[in-house]
């Protein structure tokens, strides 16, 4: 048996010794309620298999709020999404879950996975989903739409100082559905925080974990104190927003990006992205490169299928505050837990 593989098992293990929840209840789920208030807080990990890095935290979490050391009045749900694929080492099996947070009559065990998790996200006031970059990164970030109860959450938890965020109500891709963004649909707080590269590393485990004590601590004064959680976030260093302006697309198996790109690494416009051989691909634009790919291929130097749809993207700092881009039509959600 591989350590990583080792490493896996031991963590669900612990978590299935620490496990509570009702009966019928998503096995690898644990459900906390103290009793004195509703605020429910979800934190999810490994909604990708391979991202193992928040597992650690997140069982620690478990195991301090279940031993009395942290506490929290109201209910919170821990979830791992994809054990199965974990365990293998693998994003997903048959389907990405983060795609497949909707209606769907399909047998994929992503889909079947998505179904049983939905019930815990109907009713969650904030999602936290813990996730990993493919490759290494210069800084953890958030990554969603804008609204401005997750701008209070995440500013206030500080568990990333960057956000890579867009306009309201826009969704990633056409007719897919990920996590956070069922449950900012349902009018609710849904935040996804990239750690860092995908793996078991010391700093993601204590950012998971920090992120959690300091969300459960922050709902209780919440719960009681509606002005809580906008004076938390003002006590807290302001976000620095930043957005997409370019998607590679990944129009031919050929495409290959040079050696070593890494997340927000600062390119050039006509600055040369592609590895000697390739076709050739240019920057378009000042900015930061973003998710750089760099997929399997065959001796012919051919991505294999199924290849990803972008090769890279690149992203710039947002040109003014959010709230000055996007809230003049008053769509943006107002207070904590989402609602209008």
């Amino acid at each position: 048996m591989n350590a990583h593989r080792q490493r896996v098992e031991e963590l669900l293990e612990r978590f299935e010794q620490l496990r509570q929840a009702p009966p019928g209840a998503y096995r690898w789920s644990h459900h906390h309620d103290g009793g004195q208030h509703s605020l429910h807080l979800v934190f999810g990990s490994m909604t990708h298999g391979d991202e193992v890095g928040s597992l650690p935290g997140l069982v620690t979490a478990i195991q301090q709020l279940t031993e009395g050391r942290i506490s929290y009045g109201g209910k919170a749900s821990f979830f791992i999404g994809n054990p199965e694929a974990g365990l293998q080492r693998k994003r997903f099996l048959e389907q990405d879950l983060n795609r497949m947070f909707m209606e769907r009559d399909e047998e994929a065990h992503e889909v079947r996975r998505a179904q049983e998790l939905m019930p815990i996200l109907d009713t969650a006031d904030m999602l936290m989903d813990f996730h990993q970059t493919i490759l290494g990164t210069r800084k953890p970030f958030y990554i969603c739409p804008w609204h401005r109860s997750g701008w209070l959450w995440a500013r206030a938890l500080g568990g990333a100082r960057h956000w890579v965020t867009r306009a309201p109500h826009t969704s990633f891709a056409s007719g897919l559905v990920c996590a956070d963004e069922y449950v900012r649909v349902k009018g609710r707080t849904g935040l996804t925080l990239e750690l860092g590269e995908q793996g078991f590393f010391e700093e993601a485990a204590e950012r998971t974990l920090r992120t959690i004590q300091r969300a459960l601590e922050l709902g209780d004064r919440y719960a009681t104190e509606p002005e809580a959680l906008e004076a938390a976030a003002q006590a807290m260093p302001e976000l620095s927003f930043l957005h997409t302006v370019h998607r590679e697309p990944f129009s031919h198996a050929a495409l290959t990006l040079r050696e070593g790109l890494l997340n927000f690494e600062e390119v050039a416009c006509g600055e040369v992205l592609s590895a000697p051989g390739s076709p050739e691909v240019k920057a378009p634009k000042d900015g930061a490169v973003l998710f750089p790919k760099y997929p399997p291929r065959n001796r012919a130097g051919d991505a294999l299928d199924p290849r990803p749809s972008e090769l890279y993207r690149i992203v710039q700092p947002l040109e003014s505050h959010p709230i000055e881009l996007w809230e003049a039509d008053g769509q943006s959600p107002v207070d904590g837990r989402g609602r209008n």
